[in-house]
């Protein structure tokens, strides 16, 4: 059974593609740093200072923070993973620390809320332009009604086309 696709129809095919494409790029991970120092760099931005309001260590000069670079640096070339860095300064000074939210328990909801908006708003395009769609308005016409509409358009038709000639001449 072949289905005949329309303009629209193949504009939503592709919108729904290119954001599917998009969220999969998106969602895949560049990987860890090569070098040691883009490592301890990244996981200081990571890692809120102990000193400023919400600002993470790669970005404040206060003194703790810059001790906390030499630390992240210290512990990356002894060979620790990025987790147990992590886990050492939510030790140190609470799980405030973690710039990351966790994506287990209520923190979740972080990394779940933008999908379900996404899903819902999706949902709600859907049913409104399939309720725009039906054309039926469950009015039966009787034979004389549907030969009136039909008087009434060709008469609407010819109007049109003398007016537009009398606008061409």
């Amino acid at each position: 059974m072949l289905v005949k696709v329309t303009p629209r129809t193949l504009s939503w095919v592709l919108l729904a593609l290119v954001s599917l494409v998009a969220l999969l790029f998106g969602s895949l991970e560049a990987g860890d740093p090569e070098t040691p120092s883009e490592r301890a760099a990244s996981l200081a931005a990571t890692i809120a200072c102990p000193q400023c309001s919400g600002q993470p260590v790669s970005e404040s000069s206060a003194p703790i923070a810059q001790v906390i670079r030499a630390e992240i640096k210290e512990q990356v070339d002894q060979g620790r993973s990025n987790s147990e860095i992590r886990a050492y300064y939510v030790e140190q000074y609470g799980q405030w620390v973690n710039l990351n939210p966790s994506s287990s328990g209520f923190d979740s909801l972080v990394w779940i809320s933008p999908f379900l908006v996404v899903g819902i708003a999706l949902g709600g395009l859907v049913l409104a332009f399939s309720r725009r769609k039906s054309d039926s308005t469950g009015i039966e016409l009787t034979k004389d009604e549907e030969e009136q509409i039909r008087e009434i358009r060709k008469v609407h038709r010819i109007d049109l086309e003398a007016s537009q000639n009398d606008f061409d001449a």
